[in-house]
Parts: C-alpha cells; sequence; structure tokens
C-alpha cells in the first residue's frame, strides 16, 4: 500500500514538472512568436504603400507553386548544351524542394502562419498548408542558385527576382522571417546539391 502510495506520487509529481517545462516551452515561443510579429508589422508599415500592395500580389503569384521555375526548366530541356543542363539541373532542385521542404519540413515542423496569430487582412488567398519553410522562397533560390552555378549572366536578374518573391511574402504577412530566412539557406543548398545532382547522372536515372 505504501509503495503504491510512493508511485503514485512519482506519477503526479513527473507530470507537474512535465506540464511546468511544456508551459515555460509555450511561453518561449510566444515571446519569439510575439518578436517575429513585431518585426514583420514594422517591415509592412516601411514598405506600405498602395503600389507596393499591387506590386508584392503580381511578384508573390508569379511564384505560385513553383511554376515559373517548372516552365523556365522545361523550355530549357528542350535546348542544347548548357542551357539543356540548366533546365535539368532546375527541375531536379525543384523536385529537392517539393520533397524536402513542402512534403517532410512543413508536415514535421507543422508551424502557423502569422495571420492565425494576428487578424490580417490578406490581399491574397489564405494559404493552406503550413508556413515553414516558405515554398515560394525555397523553390525561387534553388532555381536562382542552379543558374548562378551555370549560366552568371542571368543569374543576378535571377536571384534579385528570387529576393522580390521572399519579400513579397513578409509585406503580404503570410510568413515569418525565420520561414524566408531558413528557405533561403535549404534553397541555395538544395541548388547546389542539384548541380552536382545532374553532373553525376542523378544517380543514374538520366
Amino acid at each position: 500500500m505504501k509503495r503504491i502510495i510512493i508511485e503514485s506520487g512519482f506519477r503526479e509529481q513527473s507530470q507537474k514538472i512535465s506540464r511546468q517545462i511544456e508551459t515555460e516551452t509555450d511561453k518561449q515561443v510566444s515571446r519569439f512568436c510575439q518578436f517575429e510579429l513585431r518585426n514583420l508589422k514594422r517591415l509592412h508599415d516601411y514598405l506600405y504603400s498602395p503600389f507596393m500592395d499591387q506590386l508584392m500580389v503580381t511578384v508573390t503569384s508569379t511564384g505560385n507553386f513553383g511554376l515559373i521555375w517548372i516552365f523556365s526548366a522545361l523550355a530549357l530541356m528542350t535546348l542544347d548544351g548548357t542551357k539543356k543542363q540548366i533546365g535539368y539541373s532546375m527541375l531536379i532542385a525543384l523536385l529537392f524542394c517539393i520533397t524536402i521542404g513542402n512534403l517532410i519540413i512543413k508536415n514535421v515542423v507543422r508551424r502557423s502562419r502569422p495571420f492565425f496569430h494576428k487578424n490580417y487582412k490578406l490581399l491574397i488567398k489564405q494559404p493552406w498548408d503550413y508556413s515553414f519553410p516558405s515554398g515560394h522562397t525555397l523553390s525561387s533560390f534553388a532555381a536562382a542558385t542552379v543558374l548562378f552555378f551555370l549560366n552568371k549572366d542571368v543569374a543576378i536578374l535571377a536571384l534579385i527576382y528570387a529576393g522580390l518573391i521572399a519579400l513579397s511574402r513578409l509585406y503580404l504577412r503570410v510568413h515569418f522571417f525565420t520561414d524566408v530566412f531558413f528557405s533561403m539557406v535549404l534553397g541555395t543548398v538544395l541548388g547546389v546539391l542539384a548541380v552536382k545532382a545532374y553532373e553525376t547522372g542523378f544517380f543514374g536515372l538520366i
């Protein structure tokens, strides 16, 4: 009987400690979330104008589903030489982005978007998936990185365009800063890996 009481008390104490840890963790997450939301507001208020509203909606729409990069890759694949290599490498990079970013990381992290925390009036249709990472930013920087390695004549323009897409996701407040920053880094890495994968025949598949 004494042993049962001791075990019961131990379980209650363990549960209490676990709840305290979870509460403290939630507080830290909440503080960090509030910090990011404040910075999103500062960015939006600093850049705001009717022209910027229209520009950012237009820019972000061109990056929907990575279609602009997919079509570019497919068009380049029909050409010869270096352009064909760029097309294949871009397509490989986009496949990496979809698999690693959208299918794996998003569904593991499951981060809510900023408008779930603040009642923003969105200028675009509410995204249905999770916030981390930013798929628009990820695919744009992956594709731009491929161009940087294989064709520096257009690489700078591609990187500027990728940066505008990343900015649009912040301005429209559908992503946090950390979503976009992580996506820029990961997209760059995946772009490099895609170039290397093509050079090695993508595991013998091409």
